[in-house]
């Protein structure tokens, strides 16, 4: 039985590594390719000279991104954006290896290397890796930072989230995940040093001030609007494009509502095993949906962390609700048809798959914090659980 499984792990990660290269290959061959990449390059080339990393009007991370990504200015353009390709491609299958902690041994090997074949097979992957869009690198990341809480190191938690922030702001809604639990010291350490960094780099890197210019341009969901609305996996996207406003802001204040029910819920009673990690990925799906702005390769954010919720805490309504939202994003659209991959299509699609996974965690939250009497977690549980 060992050797089977073993069999099995190394044949699916073979498939990961095939998949995964054929993804790198298609997208390096995309003309298009690196749309978003190039702003991060010129910011860097930017700082470089001594002139506002801001000169690319589509370079919009903060004054920290560009030093941070200085590397990005090295060799030609070519050979950098295909470098960068290759490394999105590998924080993805990472992102799926981490999200069902394959350290606990066993099945869920098995089942980390099935997770690394679904994220890079995914249909989004797809459809954003020649962009090139550092979210993807930000997927191993977030997975990380919900572990991490899980085993009670919110020290290390709060300083990888932070130093994320710094590269983009894209899970900031985290932040509240310390706060729920009471872990507020640890956080107000990490987000003391990051300001200061911060401001530092506002102030010494040319064009830094420009950057609350650039968060005011992102609240207002930057250029995914009016026509560019159908690109935009937002419910305010979707609204905007169907033209239902009045109803996707009720929709927007609802979720809100929901997830501030269950967000009670979890402060008030102990969490067990993978409410920590739900917790996360609701606050991350909320702040996509009822947000500004949301973009499809978000996606691969968001379900390596529902799927490290559903490793540590398996609930069978949980895993029937999240199986369609996976399927939504990863299945290849050339199978579905024309429908679902036109651009509205697929904009469906994605909120779609936003709703059920947020409606997983959703419901991991609700099961695994519901018994008032249940011990909370601890390091040495998790350890113990991981271990079994």
């Amino acid at each position: 039985m060992a050797l089977l499984r073993r069999s099995l792990v190394a044949g699916c990660l073979a498939l990961a590594a095939l998949i995964a290269v054929g993804q790198a290959r298609d997208a390096i061959a995309t003309p298009q390719k690196g749309l978003d990449f190039t702003p991060m390059r010129d910011a860097a080339i930017a700082l470089l000279h001594g002139v506002s990393i801001y000169s690319n009007p589509r370079f919009v991370y903060p004054p920290t991104a560009a030093v941070a990504l200085l590397p990005l200015s090295a060799g030609g353009h070519a050979g950098a954006v295909d470098a960068w390709i290759v490394l999105c491609t590998i924080g993805v299958v990472v992102a799926g290896l981490l999200c069902t902690a394959p350290w606990r041994g066993g099945i869920w090997v098995l089942a980390a290397a099935l997770a690394a074949v679904v994220m890079v097979k995914s249909d989004v992957l797809t459809a954003s890796l020649w962009i090139g869009n550092v979210s993807l690198l930000l997927a191993p990341v977030a997975v990380c930072v919900l572990l991490l809480g899980e085993s009670g190191r919110w020290r290390a938690a709060s300083a990888l989230l932070v130093a994320s922030l710094l590269i983009k702001p894209l899970l900031a809604p985290l932040i509240l995940l310390p706060l729920l639990r009471g872990q507020w010291r640890p956080l107000l350490a990490a987000a003391a040093g990051g300001c200061v960094v911060l401001a530092v780099a506002i102030a010494l890197v040319p064009g830094g001030g420009h950057f609350f210019a650039v968060l005011r341009f992102l609240g207002s969901g930057g250029t995914l609007h009016g026509h560019a609305a159908v690109y935009n996996v937002s419910i305010r996207g979707l609204a905007e494009h169907l033209g239902a406003a009045t109803w996707g802001t009720a929709a927007r204040i609802i979720l809100v509502a929901v997830t501030a029910v269950l967000a009670c819920r979890f402060v008030r009673r102990p969490a067990q095993p993978g409410a920590i990690a739900a917790m996360g990925t609701l606050l991350l799906l909320t702040a996509f949906l009822a947000g500004s702005l949301s973009e499809d390769h978000y996606l691969l954010v968001a379900a390596p962390c529902l799927l490290s919720a559903l490793a540590l805490h398996a609930r069978l309504a949980a895993a029937a609700v999240a199986l369609p939202g996976l399927a939504l994003f990863a299945f290849p659209v050339r199978y579905i048809g024309n429908i679902a991959s036109s651009t509205a299509g697929l904009q469906v699609r994605f909120v779609l798959a936003e709703l059920c996974l947020a409606g997983a965690a959703a419901i991991v939250i609700a099961r695994s914090s519901g018994d008032p009497y249940a011990p909370a977690i601890s390091r040495r549980g998790v350890a113990e659980g991981r271990s079994a």
